[in-house]
């Protein structure tokens, strides 16, 4: 986090460092003054001698330069021209372009250079290290001396000249080993080590002091292992100079930053609580999946039950399809018999009408035998006349007594036939009751009838020996009279039984009509459930033939429901995990980076408030020891410390090594920034 912070604190810096102090392009008549300060330095810093040297630079050959400077023993280092010095006003009459000079002066440099160093944990004096050895620490500190004050938002500020300072300090591998730094960028040359540092100083107090996770730093720490301790100079260069880039775009860049770092807090959010909701979803989805498979594996559990069950229907469907045909047939059978039954029970009717109206003529004969007899005693011819008439009611009876005879016989086998009809169609029908009652009461009848013919029969045998035992008839007229009494009482109940049979007879044939409707519309049914049936069972049958599909399906869906459970198991942990991971980049990265930065938005605000303020002092500062009137103007400060050596021997120096001298670091560090 402290990383990205110093990259937003950064950019504050590049946007305040880098806009332009310079002024916009000039006429063609523009007077330049580039003004190069060489300062030496003590090993620890401090300052001995300044050489200021200034170049003045006209688009116009030839030309009058007013110029303005503090220095003291100022001489043309590359031309003829004589300066006249009026006051701090030096005039110069320009022979071509290019005008250079320097001069001295002991004014106090705007930046200055601490050095300390320490061996082995301790302090120590520059002049006491060289040819030690032990744990070494460099400590260069840059300081800014141009302090302003200034108001920003009514508030009183201290505000720094913004100078850069670029150090560069060169450590030879023969002496430092193990070189750790602090700040800055450690490069290989060759047997060098150079190390480069670039501070700002000042820039710091200009961030608030809550502001802890911004680390600019202005002391460059070198720590290494040396052997017989040598250091050469230690460079340095400020300058208020630095190259222009387009602020308005950077600023924005950073309201955009802060702005997008918002939008990704808020997408995080809305992310975390999506993964959430997805690692929810998936688990209910995984349980659910789980009771699908337990719902696949009923699945085929019942089908099989279904399938032995609907095994079982089939063949209890053939067994009652034959049964239903059975039925059907017999059913068939009873409507024919049905009809024979009303037939029977029509001639049973007619008969036992005939024997009703018989037995009632019966009884009138019976009547008229019991009177006759009552007057044989009175007269023979009477009695002849009596026996004749009683012969022929006699076999009127017998005649009759035949009829009913056949009627009831016929009537008992009608009765018969239906009961066993309706036996076979219901053994628990209430009408066989009924129909029982009427066959014992038609066997009862009958056996009365076929005694009665008997009688008849008898009777008339009696009849036939009347006329031989008339002569006995005085003697057996008391006998025959109690007889006739007695016939004469039989057949009063013969009368009352013979109509109560004429009802039963009417009421079977009744019965036996409602049995023949009742019948076809059974014999109808039992067709249609025969039918059903044939049709229910080719039904059975092709369930049956697809049982093999079925579970061939079942077992392939069984096994893509064990897969989707597999599946949705490990989608179930996937985004369980996304969803922590998640809520821990959100929590731990997202909301803190965007914690950190609203938190710090003060301080870079406070940074850009006072980047104008930065500029026009950048702008202000364009030289050490004055520049005339209407000129442009640069400065930059080059700063080298005394190097730190063992005591040598003196050797002459010659003007080949001079040369040689010319051609180094110092001399690289000027052409950098132009001569």
């Amino acid at each position: 986090m402290k990383k990205r912070m110093k990259k937003i604190c950064s950019l504050a810096i590049v946007l305040i460092m880098t806009s332009s102090s310079l002024s916009s392009a000039a006429d063609d008549n523009t007077i330049k003054k580039d003004e190069t300060v060489y300062v030496n330095l003590s090993s620890a810093g401090e300052v001995k001698k300044i050489i200021v040297s200034d170049k003045i630079h006209s688009d116009v050959e030839g030309q009058k330069v007013v110029d303005s400077s503090s220095l003291t023993d100022i001489k043309n280092v590359k031309g003829e021209e004589k300066p006249s010095i009026d006051g701090e006003n030096i005039i110069w009459e320009l022979e071509g372009n290019d005008l250079f000079y320097q001069g001295n002066t002991d004014k106090e440099i705007p930046v200055e250079i601490k050095v300390n160093y320490y061996l082995d944990g301790n302090k120590i004096e520059p002049s006491e290290l060289p040819g030690k050895s032990g744990k070494v620490k460099i400590e260069l500190e840059t300081v800014n001396k141009e302090k302003h004050q200034t108001v920003i938002n009514g508030e009183t500020k201290d505000i720094y000249t913004p100078f850069m300072v670029a150090s560069v300090v060169i450590l030879p591998e023969d002496i430092f080993s193990n070189v750790k730094v602090n700040s800055g960028r450690i490069l290989t040359e060759g047997n060098n080590q150079i190390i480069t540092y670039v501070s700002v100083p000042g820039l710091s107090e200009l961030i608030s002091e809550d502001a802890t996770d911004i680390n600019i730093p202005e002391k460059l720490v070198i720590e290494a292992d040396a052997e017989e301790f040598e250091l050469g100079p230690i460079m340095s260069v400020a300058t208020c100079e630095l190259p222009k880039i387009n602020e308005q775009g950077d600023l924005g860049s950073i309201s955009e930053m802060i702005d997008s770092a918002n939008e990704l807090e808020s997408a995080s959010r809305k992310l975390r609580d999506g993964t959430k909701i997805l690692s929810n979803g998936q688990t209910e989805l995984a349980d659910n999946l789980v009771k699908f498979r337990a719902g696949v594996v009923d699945l085929d559990k019942g089908s099989t039950v279904l399938f032995n069950g609907i095994s079982k229907l089939d063949s209890g469907i053939g067994s009652a399809y034959e049964g239903a045909t059975k039925v059907a047939n017999g059913i068939r059978l009873f409507v024919d018999s049905t009809g024979e039954f009303g037939i029977g029970a029509k001639a049973f009717g007619a008969g036992a009408t005939s024997f009703a109206e018989k037995a009632g003529e019966f009884a009138n004969g019976a009547t008229m035998l019991s009177s006759g007899l009552g007057k044989l005693t009175s007269s023979t011819k009477e009695l002849e006349t009596g026996a004749k008439t009683l012969t022929n009611g006699t076999d009127k009876l017998i005649a009759g007594e035949k009829q009913i005879t056949t009627g009831i016989t016929a009537s008992l086998k009608g009765v018969q036939s239906l009961i066993k009809a309706v036996k076979q169609q219901d053994p628990k029908n209430p009408m066989l009751a009924t129909l029982k009652q009427i066959e014992a009461g038609l066997k009862a009848v009958e056996d009365g009838s076929n005694n009665m013919t008997n009688e008849l029969n008898n009777f008339k045998k009696g009849q036939q020996k009347l006329t031989v035992g008339l002569g006995k008839l005085g003697q057996g007229t008391d006998t025959i009279k109690e007889t006739a009494d007695l016939l004469q009482a039989g057949s009063k109940g013969l009368v009352n039984g013979a109509d109560k049979l004429s009802q039963s007879a009417a009421q079977l044939d009744t019965g036996a009509k409602k049995i023949a409707g009742g019948s076809k519309e059974l014999v109808t049914g039992s067709q249609g459930v025969s039918e059903g049936l044939g049709k229910l069972s080719e039904g059975s049958k092709s369930i049956i033939a697809g049982k093999v599909k079925l579970e061939k399906g079942n077992k392939g869906l069984l096994s893509a429901a064990n897969q989707l459970v597999d599946g949705g198991n490990r989608l179930k942990d996937g985004a369980k995990e996304l969803n922590v991971n998640m809520n821990r980049f959100h929590q731990e990265g997202i909301k803190e980076l965007s914690s950190v930065i609203t938190e710090k938005t003060e301080s870079l605000d406070e940074l850009l408030l006072v980047k104008d303020e930065l500029i026009k002092l950048a702008d202000e500062y364009n030289s050490f020891t004055g520049i005339g009137k209407d000129m442009e103007g640069s400065v930059k400060f080059i700063m080298k410390t005394e190097e730190i050596k063992k005591a040598k021997e003196v050797v002459a120096t010659t003007e080949t090594e001079k040369n040689k001298k010319k051609k180094g670091f110092i001399n690289w560090i000027k052409g950098l920034f132009g001569k």
